[in-house]
C-alpha cells in the first residue's frame, strides 16, 4: 500500500508548528479570535476551499496570526486570492472646509490696522516739524546690525501616524484607533454568519501605511 504526501507551503506549517510550539489547541484559538475552528484547520491545512470570501479569510489570517505571534505581512504572499473579485472602494471626494474668521483675529487685525494708522499720523507730524524729539530720538536712529527678527512660525502641522492592525478588533475599538491618527474612516457592513457582529474584517488602507489628516480609512465589519 502506498502512501500520498502532501506538501504544504510555509503558510500552513507556519501556523501549524506556531501553534504547537505555544502548545495552543484549536479550542484555545477559537475562544481567544472568534474564529471557528473549522476555519482555523483549513488554513493550516489549506484547506481553502471551504474558507469563505478572501476579504473574510485575509481577515481570518491575520487575526489568527497575530494571535500566534506571527506577522501577518510574511504570511499574506501565500494565501491564494483565486478567482474571486474583491470588492474596490472608490476613492472618496476630498472636501475642502470654507475658511472662517476667528473672532480673535479680527479683533488682532484691527488693532495692529488702528497702530500703524497711528504710527503713520505721526511720522506725517515729524517730517513737517523737524524738531520733533520723537523723530530725532527715534526715527532717524540707524538700526543696528545685532537686532534680532523674532517671526511667529504659527502651530506645528501635526504629521501622520502608523495605521494600526484593525482585523478582530470591535468596531468601536476600530473607530478609536483610525481617530488617534487623525484619518477620518468610512464604515462598511457585510454580512457573514460565522463572524461575530461588530467586528472587523478587513481594512483599506493595509496595516503600518502612514495616514493622518485627509486621509480616509475603510473599515470592513461584519453585521
Amino acid at each position: 500500500m502506498q502512501t500520498q504526501e502532501v506538501d504544504l507551503s510555509p503558510l500552513g506549517e507556519t501556523l501549524r508548528r506556531a501553534r504547537l510550539t505555544r502548545g495552543i489547541t484549536f479550542e484555545d484559538a477559537e475562544r481567544m479570535t472568534r474564529i471557528p475552528r473549522k476555519y482555523l484547520e483549513a488554513l493550516e491545512t489549506e484547506n481553502f476551499g471551504i474558507l469563505p470570501a478572501p476579504v473574510f479569510a485575509r481577515g481570518f489570517l491575520r487575526s489568527y496570526a497575530g494571535y500566534l505571534g506571527l506577522d501577518p505581512g510574511d504570511l499574506l504572499p501565500f494565501f491564494p486570492v483565486g478567482h474571486v473579485d474583491e470588492p474596490r472602494l472608490e476613492n472618496l471626494p476630498a472636501v475642502t472646509e470654507p475658511r472662517t474668521w476667528n473672532l480673535n483675529g479680527l479683533v488682532a487685525m484691527g488693532v495692529v490696522g488702528f497702530l500703524i494708522l497711528v504710527v503713520i499720523a505721526l511720522y506725517s507730524i515729524g517730517g513737517e516739524e523737524d524738531s520733533s524729539p520723537f523723530i530725532n530720538d527715534s526715527f532717524d536712529q540707524p538700526a543696528g546690525n545685532g537686532s534680532d527678527v523674532i517671526s511667529d512660525g504659527g502651530a506645528p502641522v501635526i504629521g501622520g501616524a502608523a495605521l494600526p492592525e484593525l482585523v478582530g478588533e470591535s468596531v468601536e475599538t476600530a473607530i478609536q484607533l483610525v481617530s488617534a491618527t487623525g484619518a477620518d474612516y468610512v464604515l462598511v457592513g457585510v454580512r457573514q454568519g460565522d463572524v461575530p457582529s461588530d467586528q472587523v474584517v478587513d481594512q483599506q488602507p493595509a496595516p503600518g501605511v502612514e495616514v493622518g489628516p485627509g486621509d480616509t480609512v475603510s473599515i470592513f465589519y461584519s453585521r
